[in-house]
């Protein structure tokens, strides 16, 4: 009993100390500098004489950055999340610190300066404001601010870090309002710095896990206008023609009152004269360089199936109408020297129709007892040696042994030379 009594003793001490610690607020005011609230008990902060030093570190620390010696600040932070690391002022310093790292363009130092509190402190009552504030480092390197080493010496800026920390935003706070804006920033930023399966990545997130996020409808267009601008011309591969098709489609059907309905639809006629004119070149080959009409046709028939009203299918009419009136292809310099193609005759086609069927009625299936009552069962059919066909009467013996007169020693059917002799 009385060991069930100390459990339920430390039970009730850790919840007092979970609950104390997890509503424990830190307030700045410039009269009487950082106070606790949330009725904190002692445990949570330390011993006294920590708490004195910790106290004293983060109101100069806030005095300083108040004015502007950002410096003199980020020595009394570092010096509370060193020394220590236990008390309640040490996720407070890590986030005050973030800001001034912010405002020096350490933009890589601020972000580990948040995920240091998330890491270590998941009961920091501030978790909201640690995400928005790990939002605007990514925004503001996003914005092409210039970063700074040491927080004096300007460097290149690296967009690659905005889509890391926009990722981390998306990992911590999966179901916070950050989350589908975050992934909208890194298909910007990835589009701006031409990685394009990293932006359409980004924006199938979006558009799976965030279906009713009112960043739904960008995240169809910004993933058209990807798949657009992916898109190398008629004469190359047509999957992100499709693509971008595909999503243009999706928006105007989900969202006709959004205000890119217009762009939308010229998006998506662009891409549809595109994917069309792939077929129009493919028909100009076979009329201008294989004089090939009836190619040709196929292909301008199929541009103007795609796309009707485009302008590649006005062009495969005109097209059409000459192969019609039976006008051939300008002469090209190889057919100059060595002709043209020759045309090939429509003609054939029927030919390999009637060759299909003799040989489908040559060879069609007979029964035993159709076949011995058929008019040239009773001769016997040979191939003799020298290749040419005869003819006996009867059929030829198919077991005992006078089948030994006709066969090789391999086996095959044979003929004698003096039958041979008698044949010719």
């Amino acid at each position: 009993m009385r060991i069930n009594g100390y459990i339920r003793a430390a039970l009730a001490a850790c919840a007092v100390f979970a609950c104390s610690r997890a509503f424990a607020d830190l307030v700045w005011t410039a009269e009487k500098g950082w106070q606790v609230q949330g009725g904190v008990v002692a445990n949570v902060l330390g011993e006294a004489k920590n708490v004195s030093n910790a106290l004293e570190a983060m109101n100069e620390g806030k005095r300083a950055q108040e004015a502007g010696d950002n410096w003199l600040a980020l020595s009394y932070y570092q010096t509370v999340v060193r020394d220590y690391p236990d008390s309640i002022f040490a996720p407070e310093a890590y986030y005050q610190m973030a800001i001034v790292y912010t405002r020096r363009g350490q933009f890589t130092s601020a972000y580990e300066s948040l995920e240091e509190i998330i890491k270590r402190y998941p009961d920091y009552p501030k978790f909201n404001m640690i995400i928005g504030e790990e939002y605007n480092v990514a925004s503001v390197i996003q914005s092409g601010a210039t970063p700074y080493i040491w927080g004096w010496f300007p460097w290149f800026t690296n967009y690659n870090d905005a889509i890391k920390i926009f990722e981390a935003v998306v990992k911590n706070a999966p179901y916070s309002d950050y989350a589908p804006i975050a992934l909208m920033n890194i298909s910007l930023v990835a589009e701006q710095e031409g990685k394009p399966e990293v932006a359409i990545d980004a924006l199938d997130r979006l558009i799976s896990n965030y279906p009713k996020s009112m960043f739904a409808p960008d995240a169809y267009m910004q993933t058209a206008k990807v798949y657009d601008e992916m898109v190398a011309g008629p004469e190359y591969d047509q999957t992100p023609t499709r693509n971008a098709i595909s999503f243009y489609q999706d928006y105007l059907v989900l969202f006709p009152k959004e205000a890119g309905v217009s762009q939308a639809e010229k998006g998506l006629d662009q891409m549809r004269d595109t994917l069309a004119r792939s077929r129009l070149i493919m028909g100009d080959f076979f009329y201008y360089y294989r004089n090939n009409g009836v190619a040709a046709s196929i292909f301008y028939n199929e541009t103007i199936t795609l796309a009707p009203n485009s302008p590649a299918a006005e062009e495969a009419r005109i097209q059409l109408a000459k192969i019609k009136d039976g006008i051939l292809a300008p002469m090209t310099p190889y057919d100059w020297f060595w002709g043209r193609y020759e045309k090939p005759d429509i003609d054939q086609f029927d030919d390999q129709t009637q060759v299909m069927k003799i040989d489908n009625e040559a060879f069609g299936l007979m029964s035993v007892e159709d076949f011995l009552l058929s008019p040239g069962a009773e001769a016997g059919m040979a191939v003799g040696a020298d290749g040419k066909v005869r003819e006996y009467e009867g059929l030829a013996p198919v077991y005992g042994e006078p089948l030994d007169d006709y066969l090789f020693e391999d086996g095959f059917y044979h003929w004698t030379p003096e039958e041979i002799q008698n044949e010719d």
